[in-house]
Parts: structure tokens; C-alpha cells; sequence
């Protein structure tokens, strides 16, 4: 055993937003801080998550507002993709965004080691050299990996992860999943011009989501380009030569070119010493309290691997929180509450707030407003894409508890929208907002066709 250093006061283990976020407010608040990574710098958002799969997604729109600028008097003689190009300006970006993440540590004084590390004592991390350091806290924040679906041949598929890393874009591909990745790649896909089955083994797409958004947006994926076929298990892939088999539960045999699940990711805990007495929960993420810290106090874990979000902007709160109550003894009491949501798909989906099934189970009368509409921006086209806005108001309060759209700008739309429900505006309050016009935000002032539901 080589010597051990006792020279930490935090010790990160992974360099993703989440520690990225605990080491550099750890280390500004006067704490000596290390952190450890496999990869690069910048974890799954920055390196093959959040980022990429959004350059991804503006180049996959392309393919349809091509054809909207004709009807506005533009034309091309040829419009040609190249992924080669596309993949090279990627790995540019994300390149410099990795760098940037690096320099901020090392402006901040966070101590890098480019390495794998492994828990193996309350206050002992080892490093794959050999090295061992010890901290008065050690900070799990590994992320999540991708999960694989217990079948036979799943070896033969690849991961979203895996994606961003091909050298072509294969002409068909089987989708295997129903969640956010799922949409997003089956979007990206079909518009890069390759054709893309979509398989769910559930009887709606987006789980936990409000239904009209799932029956909406199955319906909007379905195309030339796109087949959705739910209620679809995955019994088993072959390969012969370079193209891929998969066997249905109904008996079909589906061919492509390539094989992409998309069915989950489960927390990486893989730095922990199994001897170690750190609790993991069912979904194998790793338990912790309201401060953050897990079953030996002196452990603590934020982001991925201890929450069920996986979304960039939770990670980097919760390592706020543990950074200000560990290192800067600021007990402010921080609230994470009505996430805004996202899924880069084609249409863009946005949500915030309440479903309408949780809505009734906690108000029991709610009213609903909603409005489907075909953008102005579309009018001069052929394309007929519609926008769909939905609002779910506690019908005794009045107040806004949620907010559901499938559309263009979805995303951005619904982050303003988040403040107005943790500000817990009135119905009354959106009436009285003069509408900006022509705008799609304008129709959220207007609503006025409602449904009132009550259990």
C-alpha cells in the first residue's frame, strides 16, 4: 500500500454539472478540494448528454423548416446533410465546453485527478494507481449509466451514449424504449433522413406525464420516417453479417441497421466498496437525507446516483445546497419543487407542475383549459403541426398548478411559466396579462374553453 495523504477537506468523486457545482463552492468557501474522473471533464450533460443530444436535435429540425422557407419564397437547388460535419463541429463544441469546466476547477483551486476512484473507508478514497487520500467528506456525484434490458443478443444494441460516437448515420434503426431518450433520438433519427422504429412495451409513450401530452405526442412521432409500435416487448436480436434481427412479442421480425435502447438509466455506484455500510435503494440509487449525506454521515451523494430527476439543473442545485450547508454553514432553507421538464423531441414537449391525475388526487376539482392550434408559422406550408397548451387550475384556489405543451418552443415557453407557479399565480392573473400578438405565448392569456373535473 502506497502512503496515505490526509490533506482534504472534500474529496468529489466525479467531475459531471453536479460536481463540477460542490467542488468550485466548496473550494471558494476556503476548503482544500480534490476531485476525481474516469472521463472527461463535464459528465453525461456536457459529454454525451444534454449537449450533444441538443446539437443533434437543431440539425434533425433542419429537414422541416427547409420546406417552410419555400413556401416563404426561399429555394434551394440541393439540400444535403453531412453527419461528418455535424460530428466534427460536436466534438469541437463539446471539446471547449469540457476545457472551460477544467479551467473553472482549477481557477476555483480544486485539485484534479484524471483517474477512476473507489470508496473504501468512511473517509478513504482510493485511486486505480494506488494512491489513497483521505477527506474529512467524500462527495459521490458518478451520475447514472445507461441500462441494458435482460435479453437475449442485447449485447448487439448501443446506448444513446454510444450514439454520439458513430462514424455514420445508419439508414434504419430500431428505438427501444418509451422515455424522454427514447423521443429525442427517434426525432433526431427520423429527421437526419433514416427511418426508425420506435418499440415501447408499455401502451402509452412518457410515463408520469400528463396523458393528453403522451396521446398527443404518439401521435405527432408517427410517420413516413417514424413507426410507433407500442405494447411491443423486445424478445430477442440477432446479427447476420451488418444488419440486425429483432423479434417482437407478437412474432415480428424487424431488420436494421442499427439497434438503440434507450430504456433507462440506473445510478453508477460503482466507486462504492461493497463493504462499506452505505445504503442503496431498490432502483440501486444511493440513499440519502434532506442534507445529502448517506448511511455513514461523513458520505454524501447529489445528482443521478442518489435522485430519480436526472436532470442537469437538480444535480446542480442539490450541490449548491451541500456546498453552502457543508462548507459556507448557510442553513438557508432551499426548496426543489415544480421542475420544469423538457423532451427535445419533434414536437417539442414542455411541463411543469402537475399532471392532470395528480391534480385530482390532491385538489379532488380541478379546472382544465386547453387549445390546440396550427402556428402562424407553418400557415404558408403544406406541413400541418399543431400546437397543443394545456393548464390545470385548483378549482377552489384558482391557482395555477400546471402546465403542459407540445409545440414549438415548448421548453422555453414553460421556463417562464415555472416561476409563475412557484409564485402560485391565479387564473386571473394570466387573463389580465395583456397578450403579445402574433405570438404562440399569447393563446396562454387568451384561454378561456374549460372543463371542470372533479373525484
Amino acid at each position: 500500500m502506497k502512503n496515505i495523504n490526509t490533506d482534504f477537506d472534500l474529496f468529489v468523486i466525479g467531475a459531471g454539472s453536479g460536481g463540477v457545482r460542490a467542488a468550485r463552492l466548496a473550494s471558494q468557501s476556503g476548503a482544500k478540494v480534490c476531485i476525481a474522473e474516469k472521463d472527461r471533464i463535464g459528465g453525461t450533460c456536457v459529454i454525451r448528454g444534454c449537449v450533444p443530444k441538443k446539437f443533434f436535435s437543431y440539425s434533425s429540425k433542419f429537414s422541416k423548416h427547409n420546406i417552410v422557407a419555400k413556401s416563404y419564397g426561399w429555394h434551394h437547388e440541393e439540400t444535403t446533410f453531412s453527419w461528418d460535419k455535424l460530428m466534427e463541429n460536436k466534438n469541437k463544441q463539446i471539446e471547449k465546453l469540457s476545457n472551460i469546466y477544467r479551467s473553472n476547477l482549477e481557477k476555483a483551486g480544486v485539485k484534479i485527478f484524471e483517474s477512476e476512484a473507489s470508496i473504501i473507508g468512511s473517509n478513504i478514497v482510493r485511486l486505480s494507481n494506488g494512491d489513497e487520500y483521505s477527506a474529512k467528506k467524500i462527495l459521490i456525484a458518478t451520475g447514472a449509466k445507461p441500462n441494458f434490458p435482460n435479453i437475449k443478443g442485447a449485447n448487439y444494441g448501443i446506448s444513446s451514449d454510444d450514439f454520439f460516437e458513430l462514424e455514420t448515420l445508419p439508414q434504419k434503426i430500431i428505438v427501444v424504449g418509451g422515455g424522454y431518450i427514447a423521443l429525442e433520438f427517434s426525432s433526431i433519427i427520423s429527421g437526419l433522413g433514416s427511418k426508425c422504429d420506435l418499440l415501447y412495451r408499455g401502451d402509452k409513450l412518457l410515463k408520469g406525464f400528463d396523458q393528453d401530452i403522451s396521446r398527443i405526442i404518439t401521435q405527432e412521432l408517427q410517420s413516413e420516417k417514424c413507426n410507433v409500435k407500442l405494447n411491443t416487448d423486445v424478445i430477442e436480436i440477432t446479427k447476420n453479417k451488418n444488419q440486425f434481427e429483432v423479434l417482437t412479442n407478437d412474432g415480428e421480425r424487424l431488420k436494421a441497421d442499427l439497434v438503440l435502447f434507450a430504456t433507462g438509466r440506473l445510478a453508477n455506484v460503482d466507486c462504492i466498496n461493497k463493504d462499506l455500510k452505505i445504503k442503496i435503494n431498490s432502483n440501486n440509487s444511493v440513499c440519502v437525507n434532506k442534507k445529502y449525506q448517506t448511511t455513514i454521515p461523513s458520505i454524501f451523494a447529489v445528482g443521478d446516483v442518489s435522485n430519480s430527476d436526472h436532470l442537469t439543473p437538480v444535480a446542480i442545485r442539490e450541490a449548491m445546497i451541500f456546498a453552502r450547508n457543508e462548507f459556507e454553514k448557510d442553513n438557508g432553507n432551499y426548496v426543489i419543487e415544480n421542475i420544469p421538464t423538457a423532451v427535445f423531441s419533434s414536437p417539442e414537449i414542455g411541463t411543469v407542475g402537475l399532471n392532470e391525475d395528480q391534480a385530482l388526487k390532491k385538489y379532488k376539482k380541478i379546472d382544465i383549459y386547453t387549445s390546440s392550434f396550427r402556428p402562424l408559422y407553418y400557415t404558408l406550408s403544406d406541413i400541418n403541426i399543431r400546437t397543443y397548451i394545456k393548464l390545470i387550475i385548483d378549482n377552489k384556489s384558482q391557482r395555477l398548478v400546471g402546465f403542459h405543451m407540445v409545440g414549438d418552443d415548448a421548453a422555453e415557453i414553460t421556463q417562464i411559466i415555472s416561476t409563475l407557479i412557484n409564485k402560485k399565480i391565479n387564473k386571473s392573473d394570466l387573463d389580465n396579462t395583456i397578450p403579445l400578438h402574433p405570438s404562440t405565448s399569447e393563446e396562454i392569456m387568451t384561454m378561456r374553453d374549460m372543463v371542470t373535473k372533479e373525484i
